[in-house]
């Protein structure tokens, strides 16, 4: 499936426990400086697609809290995550004003719930996390990157398909 100059893969119906093992698999594909947007309702699975991969990453997974209120949190794992809330940003400047270290010296990688309106600013060097509600304890999920991201995430997925 593609989306503008993006490809996308479905990755169907996942229960919480799949949403965290997915995250926890897609960890091992990321790179310092890569900036992912979560996208999808309020209790759509976020935070917990975020624990999976800060567990990933070496850290335990229950330090990871919504940045709902704090608009970022920081977890120091073998990368160092910013986990970051846009939802109550009033502008693009104003992400900036609270990134603008991090984002130029790209050390770590970047979650950004709620970060649909920064996508255009970053253009193609995202990777989107759709989630979609299907009922109460079941997520649809799709991740749409640049072709070579995309296979990159891909194979961390196939591989741990694999060791299981």
């Amino acid at each position: 499936m593609e989306k503008g100059n993006e490809l996308c893969i479905d990755l169907g119906i996942l229960n919480q426990e799949e949403l965290t093992q997915t995250g926890e698999m897609i960890a091992n594909g990321l790179s310092e400086g890569d900036i992912i947007i979560l996208s999808g309702e309020i209790g759509s699975g976020k935070t917990t697609f975020t624990r999976g991969i800060v567990k990933g990453l070496g850290c335990d997974p229950v330090v990871v809290t919504s940045p709902t209120f704090t608009l970022m949190n920081v977890y120091v794992c073998s990368k160092t995550v910013f986990h970051i809330d846009a939802y109550r940003l009033g502008s693009i400047d104003e992400t900036f004003q609270i990134l603008e270290n991090e984002l130029e010296d790209e050390d770590g990688i970047f979650i950004i719930e709620w970060g649909e309106r920064l996508k255009e600013f970053f253009k193609n060097e995202v990777i989107s996390v759709y989630f979609e509600h299907v009922d109460e304890s079941h997520r649809k999920l799709s991740i749409c990157a640049r072709k070579d991201v995309l296979e990159r995430i891909g194979r961390c997925l196939e591989i741990a398909k694999k060791i299981e």
